[in-house]
């Protein structure tokens, strides 16, 4: 019986997490609520655990610094991972592609766990359109998404020149007495 209780107890901490809601975040929102918004390109470090969940963790090498104080590395925490033979996986978690650029959204909590705001909603990725011009886009969240008054809503697809982003960005950094 205890063999039969310890495997169940394994089964569930090896299946993914489902259910994952989240709250509709726009981009004023994001821009507002980040307390740093870089372009970079991130590389894994290492998957560990912060309780009982596990992080995958990556510094970012930022190319530019769009809102909060300069760097050129920032650690950053995304929920879900592998450490130890267990595995634990989010929905709507964003997977960084190593040799991508990213506009990343960032908060960082008071524990000083920096992570992607609103999931795969804060993570955009870079790219050129057909003048050459440099692009964010960020495809639409297909996990459940409430808006401000708790209605279902669906996400859409967003895409911008970057620098209209950055001009966005100055904008509402500038409104908020450089906050």
């Amino acid at each position: 019986m205890q063999k039969v209780f310890m495997l169940g107890c394994m089964v569930a901490a090896l299946a993914p997490l489902h259910g994952s809601t989240l709250q509709q975040l726009s981009l004023n929102d994001m821009i507002q609520l980040s307390t740093a918004i870089v372009h970079g390109k991130a590389q894994q470090t290492v998957s560990s655990y912060s309780g009982s969940i596990i992080y995958t963790h990556y510094k970012i090498q930022v190319s530019e610094t769009l809102k909060g104080p300069a760097a050129t590395q920032l650690d950053i925490a995304v929920p879900g991972g592998a450490s130890n033979r267990f595995q634990q996986t989010f929905a709507g978690a964003p997977i960084l592609a190593p040799s991508q650029d990213f506009v990343f959204f960032l908060w960082t909590s008071k524990s000083g766990l920096t992570q992607i705001i609103g999931l795969s909603q804060g993570l955009f990725a870079v790219s050129k359109n057909s003048a050459g011009q440099l692009i964010v886009t960020r495809g639409p969240s297909s996990e459940l998404m409430l808006n401000g008054a708790g209605q279902p809503v669906s996400d859409s697809a967003m895409q911008m020149l970057l620098s209209d982003l950055r001009s966005l960005i100055q904008t509402a950094v500038g409104s908020r007495g450089g906050k």
